[in-house]
């Protein structure tokens, strides 16, 4: 009897082990540098039922852009061996027909240098250079619908010459040629940063509370330990105010890259669950001091949003950009905690007022939420938008805290209405409500907050 029960454990656990591993990717980068093809493998699904998404937004980008416009090549094969072309849909996906023939493997080509001679924003692109492939994950990366959730396999192939490095599991130790890396999800999949070639340097920073990295390509001279300098004292920071960490580990990712065009933009960087990245221009000068502000703000958004989000935000829709009500909160609360609770610039305070007062009527006149649901599409495209958001959200946290401090003597300050959001989500879980964000903060601070969460819902007078 105990011979068989053990076997039929040994089943069962086998099966959950298959069951655990339903999807894998595969990267090949091509002998032209400029294009990779992708392979998704997965439980056979009926053809006509079958669609491969290409991402049009990601959490935190708060636009559309449109990366089926690089995709080509799209073949789906069936399990006996039929190749089925793909063909476009009506959104940002491809279908394989209407057959009952099953679909059990897709593969499709990225021309990553057409995505960045169309794409200005040089933190909407991914990158190829001569001895460089730098990859935002939701820039290439596309998924059968309907299994954004199941856990994922990637294997990268590129030049046996080429190491290979992912935030996903960040390592100086790095594999030449191949590697291969675990997702829990889709979601976790392309959220990483994967960058192959000779161009990149990482370094692992010592003494830091979790493992910490900086991971760059420099088409000129760099300093990785000063960035490495700035990263460290910035979590430190961050870990002093909140009280704690909740990265397993953290990578800078930097791109100094010289101008393919003067329209094209290096200025804007992006916040990632475990890693930020950061491009810069290399004709212009570069001191990794002077990103102390950026990098405290972008890693402290590994706590607020990504960590702790309304509605819109997670989980992701990512055919469309979500209407977020709540782009306010994940940016200007975390403005305030950088510039005026961790590094106490009083200047900020005015300049968040002149964002407001210099704004055009299409702005002044939309209330919070309407304003916020304006930049879910729109927050740097016109960059007023996205500057009014954090703005108003930035002199809300600075009226809380000085309500706070005043109803408690000094005791509490907004530090605990934003701690009072994290733990919130930790235990529940799932995306607060626009109306359970002050009850939140109230109960959090012990605090009536209704009076200023009320007045800075209106337009601004």
């Amino acid at each position: 009897m105990s011979r068989i029960i053990v076997l039929f454990s040994f089943i069962i656990s086998i099966t959950n082990l298959n069951a655990q591993q339903k999807i894998g990717y595969l990267l090949n980068q091509q002998t032209d540098l400029d294009k990779l093809t992708i392979q998704i493998t997965f439980d056979a699904l009926s053809a006509s039922d079958a669609n491969l998404v290409i991402p049009r937004s990601a959490p935190g980008t708060y636009i559309l852009t449109n990366y089926i416009a690089f995709v080509d090549d799209v073949v789906g094969y069936t399990t006996t061996g039929k190749q089925l072309q793909g063909m476009i849909g009506d959104g940002s996906f491809f279908t394989f027909g209407e057959s009952n023939d099953l679909l059990n493997k897709v593969s499709y080509t990225v021309d990553i240098q057409k995505m960045e001679i169309d794409l200005l924003d040089a933190s909407t692109s991914s990158k190829a250079r001569e001895d460089y492939l730098g990859l935002l994950g939701y820039s290439v990366f596309g998924f059968m619908e309907g299994l954004e959730t199941e856990p994922i396999n990637i294997t990268i192939n590129t030049d046996p010459s080429w190491p290979v490095f992912s935030t996903l599991r960040p390592d100086i130790n790095r594999k030449f040629g191949t590697d291969s890396y675990e997702a829990k999800n889709y979601g976790e999949l392309v959220d990483a940063q994967y960058l192959l070639g000779k161009g990149v340097q990482v370094i692992r920073v010592e003494e830091s509370q979790i493992p910490l990295y900086v991971a760059a390509y420099a088409a000129t001279t760099d300093n990785l330990e000063g960035i490495g300098n700035t990263g460290i004292s910035s979590l430190q920071k961050l870990a002093d105010y909140f009280g704690y960490v909740p990265m397993p580990h953290y990578t800078l990712v930097y791109e100094f890259l010289k101008p393919i065009s003067a329209r094209h933009d290096y200025g804007f960087n992006m916040e990632h669950l475990n890693s930020m990245t950061a491009h810069r221009d290399i004709t212009q000068d570069y001191t990794p001091n002077r990103d102390l502000g950026s990098i405290i703000h972008h890693m402290g958004h590994s706590w607020v949003p990504l960590r702790s989000w309304g509605e819109g935000y997670r989980p992701f829709a990512w055919q469309v950009a979500p209407l977020i009500e709540t782009i306010w909160l994940n940016e200007g609360f975390i403005w305030y905690v950088t510039f005026q609770s961790i590094l106490h610039d009083e200047t900020r305070l005015n300049w968040w007022k002149s964002n407001m007062d210099n704004a055009p009527d299409f702005i002044k006149t939309k209330t919070l939420k309407e304003l916020s649901l304006l930049g879910s599409t729109q927050y740097a495209s016109d960059f007023r938008i996205g500057k009014n958001l954090f703005s108003r959200g930035a002199l809300m946290a600075h009226d809380l805290d000085d309500y706070i401090q005043k109803q408690t003597n000094g005791k509490k300050s907004f530090k605990e209405a934003i701690l009072g959001l994290l733990n919130w989500s930790k235990e529940n879980q799932r995306a607060f409500k626009y109306n359970e964000i002050e009850p939140i903060m109230s109960e959090a601070t012990g605090v009536d907050l209704s009076s200023v969460w009320n007045k800075w819902q209106n337009a601004p007078e």
